[in-house]
């Protein structure tokens, strides 16, 4: 009897709430949506802490006025301080137009909704083509909301609230955890939840609570659809960077709501996450252990919202000194790894990425470094990171660095000697990219969008790295992920030159065969130029073709007469690269430069992401077949356009003198780490 008495008081309690909410819509069952969310909102919520009238309200079962005072205090909160949380800041205008148009721009690809009504179980790509689930999901991290948000609160035009509140009642309507949460068309995915929670509703909330266009309703079941949401991410935790966004999510949602009674439960609960992921994935050379400076960023980012929202609400204390100092560690490495433009090398999966963004985070939450200062204004103030060279060696995740000088027009070199990375790796083992001051001359472009093609397996294939081929066939490796030993590249950095050495002695091509060892040694002659040797050896007795290849952005290169076999591209900038062979004179490699070619095979394709379009680059390579050991050497030039070539002279037996930019230089093929 007990509990049919509890049953029919929860029934007509939801009766009295739907009254209230019928108002908003007359589709029944949206209603009962609502009212759902809205009776979990209710019993969730401590009513003391929203205030006496509420708690009365609530008790007396005046949900029409319990709503109103309880919108009333979330309209009339403090302004959250945290400025990644605020309602405040860049705006982008055109952008929040083309918003509440319901015009889309998801991994580079343009959906225009009608009228603005935006379906967030819908997928263009699926139509299209190539299918890429990014779109929807990327689609539901709602980024557009927080610049609605901050372009209403800079102009005060009530259009951008109104168009606000119709896309955020359509998504509670339309959305609901499906089995698979994490699966393809899910708009619950726990990443998702998280970015939400952690950012982008936070700044919508903070911008649109006041407005009067807002209506009472809709803000309490914003509030509820997020704590919804909360307790998803509670039960459902998942591991690597995912983990991290989630558990931020949570901490952020409970820290900004502490009226709800399970608050500090899973504010607890979302911290002790955080704090064990952080010590499992940043390495003791500081780089995050999936190897790309892109999730490198989001953990960091994560681990650092949690520090600065602890100091916000007065209770850093409760922080242990090992993130800050793990937090430092990344920041170095970040640091370390940043080409003279200040940006990242895209090494696995990863886009452009900003070292300033980094550095300037660092620089308010930890102790003041005057490297960060540096990063973050562009030279003009602090200091260069100190080190007998500019050149660093990360040994956990296995990028060699050479670099002339911390100067803006800096020659630099990223060899990857590394393991593949816990996720997002490419089969790129020894691969280089070139940068001289801020352009890149070879490139590792990423690795594309996250679709379903053809494209997206060659970018992340060894075919589309600056590395080498045996029979056709690309490296094709299932470990190591991580390596708990820091790597022997005999690491060598002084004034005159810098150098490291690695082996791949892996498997080649879809059956994971082992027909040849790659040995790639790479010596950066300070200040000018770098030499690639590749040392190729079978390990099956058996004769191969061995082909060398290079990737540069450019569909325009010319032949260097004067040296066989050597091209210089014409990028039409400040700087070209001269790629200069001095290749074993018993038999000559053929030379070849391709671009935009997908049959028989896919060759000579930049493959961006984000801030880069897919489009046609050239692949240059040499090939040598009928072998069995074969040694490939690669000068690399960075020359001004207009710039006189080096000059390069055999004195005896793998012994070079090479003249560049008027300094001498004595090469020696046979002992290139002295």
């Amino acid at each position: 009897m007990e509990r049919l008495d509890k049953k029919n008081m929860g029934m007509k309690r939801r009766e009295k709430i739907l009254e209230v909410v019928a108002g908003i819509t007359a589709d029944e069952n949206v209603a009962i949506n609502y009212a759902k969310h809205l009776e979990e909102l209710f019993e969730s919520l401590v009513p003391n802490r929203i205030g006496k009238k509420y708690e009365e309200a609530i008790g007396e079962e005046e949900y029409e006025k319990a709503i109103h005072l309880c919108a009333s205090f979330y309209r009339n909160k403090p302004d959250c301080t945290v400025e990644e949380l605020s309602g405040k800041g860049n705006y982008q205008k055109q952008e929040a137009e083309n918003a509440i148009a319901g015009f889309m721009r998801e991994v580079n690809i343009e959906w225009e909704f009608q009228v603005g009504d935006i379906d967030f179980l819908f997928n263009p790509t699926e139509i299209q083509g190539p299918v890429n689930h990014e779109w929807l999901w990327q689609l539901n991290r709602h980024y557009y909301w927080r610049n609605m948000g901050r372009t209403y609160t800079a102009t005060g035009e009530e259009k951008y609230a109104v168009a606000f509140e119709k896309q955020l009642l359509k998504w509670i309507a339309q959305t609901y955890i499906p089995e698979k949460w994490n699966g393809p068309g899910s708009a619950w995915r726990t990443i998702e939840c998280g970015l939400r929670l952690l950012g982008s509703w936070q700044a919508a909330f903070q911008a649109f609570r006041k407005s009067e266009s807002v209506s009472d309703v809709a803000l309490l079941l914003m509030i509820a659809s997020m704590h919804r949401q909360s307790l998803h991410l509670i039960a459902h935790p998942t591991g690597a960077n995912w983990l991290m966004m989630e558990a931020n999510g949570i901490y952020t949602f409970s820290s900004l709501f502490p009226e709800f009674s399970d608050a500090e439960k899973n504010r607890e609960i979302a911290a002790q996450r955080i704090l064990k992921e952080v010590k499992l994935q940043i390495l003791p050379d500081g780089m995050q252990n999936e190897l790309s400076p892109d999730y490198h960023s989001v953990v960091f980012n994560c681990a650092a919202n949690f520090y600065r929202l602890a100091i916000a609400l007065g209770v850093a204390e409760t922080i242990p000194d090992e993130l800050v100092a793990l937090l430092e560690r990344a920041a170095n490495a970040t640091i370390a790894l940043s080409t003279p433009s200040f940006t990242q090398p895209r090494t696995n999966d990863c886009f452009t990425m900003y070292t300033e963004a980094i550095a300037a985070r660092a620089e308010k939450l930890i102790e003041a470094k005057s490297e960060y200062t540096y990063v973050r204004t562009g030279r003009r103030e602090g200091q260069p990171p100190e080190g007998e060279t500019a050149s660093r060696f990360l040994p956990y995740a296995g990028f060699a660095v050479m670099r002339s000088d911390w100067s803006a027009d800096a020659a630099y070199l990223c060899f990857d000697v590394g393991p593949l990375g816990k996720a997002h790796m490419h089969q790129d083992k020894l691969n280089i990219n070139l940068y001289k001051g801020n352009e890149e001359l070879i490139y590792d472009d990423g690795g594309g969008q996250y679709e379903i093609s053809d494209m997206r397996n060659y970018a992340i294939s060894g075919h589309a790295h600056n590395t080498v081929l045996v029979d056709g066939m690309a490296q094709n490796r299932e470990e190591p992920k991580q390596v708990v030993e820091p790597i022997d590249a005999g690491w060598i950095s002084n004034e005159q030159f810098d150098y490291a050495v690695a082996v791949y002695d892996d498997t080649y091509g879809n059956e994971r065969i082992k027909p040849a060892v790659h040995k790639r040694e790479v010596r950066f002659c300070k200040p000018g130029f770098f030499c690639v040797s590749d040392h190729l050896s079978a390990v099956d007795e058996e004769r191969h073709t061995y082909e060398v290849l290079f990737h540069l952005d450019t569909t325009k290169m010319s032949a260097l007469k004067e040296y066989k076999n050597a091209v210089i591209s014409e990028f039409g900038r400040e700087y070209e690269v001269a790629l200069i062979p001095l290749d074993e004179e018993v038999s000559i490699p053929e030379l070849k430069m391709v671009s935009g070619q997908v049959e028989p095979s896919i060759r000579g394709w930049y493959n961006g992401r984000n801030d880069r379009d897919l489009h046609e680059a050239t692949t240059v390579s040499r090939e040598i077949k009928d072998v069995k050991d074969y040694r490939f050497t690669t000068l690399l030039f960075p020359l001004k356009a207009g710039q006189g070539l080096p000059q390069i002279k055999k004195c005896e037996d793998q012994k070079w003198q090479i003249v560049f930019e008027a300094v001498n230089y004595e090469l020696d093929l046979k002992n290139l780490d002295l």
